[in-house]
């Protein structure tokens, strides 16, 4: 007999006998945490190819660049009189403008599909792992209903 606290003179599991905590269908949990490991490696995937499309894509972009703007300076310095030189350097720098603006565009494409394809399979995923749980919490509330443990979900292939 403890007199200061009286809850170690209490026998703690009769306490809690009543207490109904749900119960875990491991295996279920198991399948759900394997499926978020494979879209998690999915994912990482399409990050890689999509950095690696968006990089390669930027190293062409840089070479036709440099192509572009070294026949323009070559056009400008072979120019014969001021006004011509002028005139083919403002013809370069249009050109250089209208390249960038379509070349940002297309990088900016190309990320967005990345991204969106990412963003797709991440979606998926965070469906079917609602579903799951709503499952899951279903067959434990009608077990708990019925006075019996709730039954192992089916395997999904």
């Amino acid at each position: 007999m403890d007199k200061f606290n009286p809850f170690l003179n209490e026998d703690m599991t009769k306490l809690f006998k009543d207490f109904g905590l749900p119960k875990v269908n491991t295996e279920a949990l198991a399948e759900s945490q394997r499926k978020n490991l494979e879209v998690a490696t999915a994912v990482s995937r399409l990050v890689f190819e999509g950095f690696q499309t968006l990089t390669t894509r930027q190293s062409e972009i840089a070479k036709d660049r440099i192509e572009s703007y070294t026949k323009g300076t070559e056009a400008i310095v072979g120019s014969k009189t001021p006004e011509e030189a002028t005139a083919k350097q403002a013809d370069l720098a249009e050109s250089i403008f209208e390249e960038t603006v379509t070349d940002a565009g297309t990088l900016t494409d190309l990320a967005t599909k990345s991204a969106n394809a990412i963003f797709q399979v991440v979606e998926q995923r965070f469906t079917e792992s609602l579903d799951e749980f709503r499952n899951a919490a279903q067959q434990n509330g009608k077990a708990k209903a019925n006075g019996k443990a709730p039954a192992k979900a089916a395997k999904s292939a």
